[in-house]
């Protein structure tokens, strides 16, 4: 570890994990404090960036945006490639105690190998006098090449060796990561809500579905739908944080719902439920908000998923992976390795309904995204569905949602 009990910085180890990398790339490295000043460094490329401030007597600080490079890494929650001002690709990564910012690590320069910088030389040294080119292109020479490929795994080996050495520091940065393309999703979604006229019936839409999504346990497809209902709550409230806090204790209580539906107890649930005010009170911003929903989110899903005997789970795993396909009881009974007949029974007890059914409300709301989000049509739709033809999905699709696939379309795209 580079960073000791107390929280100071172990140099022999920074030391230790600069050379290593150094010694297996060739590539250039250095570590620097929260003030840019340079710790350590290993490879000789540094020198003609230094002849380069001399001979040109550049008026910017390679320290300024080393330090704001290694700062954006912390937003993005990965490493930050970027190009100098006089055309280097370097990556920043940054030096993390307990979340706090404690310097950061840059590689490079490195040289881009690629058709449009080809003359990267020319266009560098153009301003050098006569006199200096010579001595700048011998040390421009020296300097490592690669392709954007090449430069990708540079970073990642960077990022998984300094992960080793800081405690926690790929969870937080993955956290960073999530709450970023979270946040750009949902400006993404308010940007649409704009345009939209008829908000209430997309409001019932969305509910419904991220109603069907937690009880199946559709982790992913769960999430997405959340942070479009977000950016509806953040939408029609504004800036006002209390009527937006409001908007999503009603969010929270629907997933209660679907897990209660699902089975989950009844006192936990609303128990869980009514510790959430306090939570959602100490939040002030709305990323930090936006993230507790996800955190919320896989409690209720897992609650939901976590009912049934491990058999069924996994059924209702393979269930929701291949309903496209044409399978059959005695398919998902064999996955799980039990007899067709015992697994049916055990099937209906645990879910509460029986295996055909399931599969049809699977069929159905996929159906329901599918007219409504793509160009399929709806003989195509009950087709890729399995549904034996088009008279039949509409039978079994009103049975579900009370209205037939055209009424739905009109209602709701």
């Amino acid at each position: 570890m580079i960073f000791c009990n107390t929280g100071n910085l172990i140099h022999e180890e920074l030391d230790e994990l600069l050379k290593t990398y150094y010694m297996s790339t060739g590539v250039s490295i250095l570590a620097i404090d929260t003030n840019g000043q340079v710790l350590i460094s290993y490879g000789d490329s540094f020198s003609f960036c230094d002849l380069v401030h001399k001979f040109n007597k550049l008026n910017h600080s390679c320290k300024d945006f080393h330090l704001k490079a290694c700062k954006l890494a912390i937003d993005i929650g990965e490493p930050y490639f970027f190009y100098c001002p006089i055309d280097f690709v370097h990556i920043a990564i940054p030096l993390l105690n307990n979340r706090t910012f404690s310097g950061g690590i840059i590689v490079g320069p490195i040289i881009m190998n690629h058709p449009s910088n080809k003359d990267h030389k020319q266009f560098i040294l153009q301003d050098i006098s006569t006199h200096n080119i010579d001595v700048l292109s011998k040390h421009y020479d020296h300097i490592t090449t690669a392709d954007p490929i090449r430069i990708n795994y540079l970073g990642n080996m960077l990022f998984m060796m300094a992960s080793r050495e800081m405690d926690n520091y790929e969870s937080y940065l993955n956290e960073k990561k999530v709450k970023m393309d979270q946040q750009s999703r949902i400006n993404e979604y308010i940007q649409m809500y704009k345009n939209i006229s008829d908000k209430n019936t997309k409001l019932n839409h969305m509910e419904n579905d991220l109603f069907y999504k937690v009880r199946e346990g559709k982790v992913i497809e769960a999430k997405t739908i959340l942070n479009e209902l977000i950016a509806y709550i953040y939408c029609e409230n504004g800036s006002n944080i209390s009527l937006i806090k409001a908007g999503v204790m009603d969010v929270c209580t629907l997933l209660s719902r679907a897990a209660i539906d699902c089975g989950a107890p009844v006192k936990e649930m609303l128990a869980f439920n009514y510790l959430l005010f306090d939570d959602l009170n100490k939040l002030k911003s709305l990323e930090e908000i936006s993230y507790w929903m996800l955190k919320v989110l896989d409690y209720y899903i897992e609650n939901s998923i976590n009912l049934y005997p491990n058999e069924i789970e996994k059924s209702i795993l393979y269930i929701n992976k291949h309903f496209k396909n044409d399978i059959k009881i005695s398919d998902v009974a064999d996955h799980v390795h039990l007899n067709p007949r015992y697994f049916s029974s055990l099937f209906k007890k645990e879910v509460g309904v029986c295996f055909s059914e399931y599969l049809q409300k699977i069929r159905i709301e996929e159906s329901k995204f599918l007219i409504c989000n793509t160009n399929k049509s709806i003989l195509e739709v009950s087709t890729s569905l399995r549904f034996s033809d088009q008279s039949y999905f509409t039978k079994v699709f009103k049975k579900f949602t009370g209205m037939t696939p055209k009424q739905y379309v009109c209602k709701f795209r």
